[in-house]
């Protein structure tokens, strides 16, 4: 089986591709657990070339699609029924999630940041009104990528990739976009205050405090001379007010 794997990988021209060889044989063998209550009515030269097609796909990898047909020997209508009953068997048509994401590649540290920054670009694409399907893995892998850049987290790349059913080329592209999307959303965000600006607020307070709040906020000790004569003058005065209210005797 193995051999034959390794054959038909090499005249579609993927050998020298990394990954193919592995998820390929992954798939072959996901395929017959999977479709043993199914009878698959092709031959295992179609089941092998399906599989090497599926997972190329997944990794974003480019072939000779004409000459895979040749090699599966199925007439095309059949090749493309078998194609779409494959990736059922294989749940490949299931639109992947940042938390599937996350789980399989054990980013879970990383999974509440990626939903942020898809709950970002939803709002994004909404106030833009496009017609882009957010649902699309793409973004999903997307999300995880950069979340995991933000949480200076490390994440292969290789093993995201395929997630997104995107091309390297694809790929790089749209990882431009959602840098320069998060760069803006950070730059707007932010609010940073300049330096010695708390020292000037502070300032600015005091300033506007009324009189008696100043004055209490630094008492005033007063001088000695001072206090003496003003006591003296206090008791003066309280004297002559008693004097004046005295009777006075005939």
């Amino acid at each position: 089986m193995t051999t034959l794997i390794e054959q038909l990988i090499a005249k579609m021209g993927l050998r020298e591709e990394p990954n193919v060889m592995e998820k390929t044989t992954e798939l072959v063998r996901l395929l017959e657990l999977r479709s043993t209550n199914v009878p698959l009515q092709i031959n295992e030269y179609g089941k092998i070339v399906l599989c090497v097609d599926l997972a190329s796909c997944l990794l974003g990898i480019g072939f000779d699609k004409e000459q895979a047909l040749k090699l599966s020997g199925l007439r095309k209508s059949h090749y493309l029924n078998n194609k779409r009953m494959f990736e059922k068997l294989l749940d490949l048509n299931k639109l992947v999630t940042v938390n599937d994401i996350c789980v399989q590649l054990s980013l879970n540290e990383a999974s509440r940041k990626a939903e942020e920054l898809m709950n970002l670009f939803r709002g994004l694409v909404s106030t833009e009104n496009t017609d882009i399907d957010t649902d699309h893995p793409q973004y999903a892998a997307m999300a995880v990528f950069h979340a995991c850049r933000l949480l200076k987290k490390k994440v292969s790349k290789p093993k995201l990739m395929p997630f997104s059913n995107l091309r390297p080329t694809q790929w790089q592209q749209l990882e431009q976009q959602w840098e320069r999307m998060i760069a803006k959303h950070y730059k707007e965000s932010k609010v940073v205050s300049p330096p010695g600006l708390d020292g000037k607020l502070k300032a600015s307070q005091q300033e506007n405090l009324p009189s008696e709040s100043k004055k209490s906020l630094k008492p005033e000790v007063e001088d000695y001379e001072k206090w003496k004569s003003r006591m003296l003058a206090m008791a003066q005065a309280k004297l002559r007010e008693q004097e004046a209210s005295q009777p006075i005797e005939v």
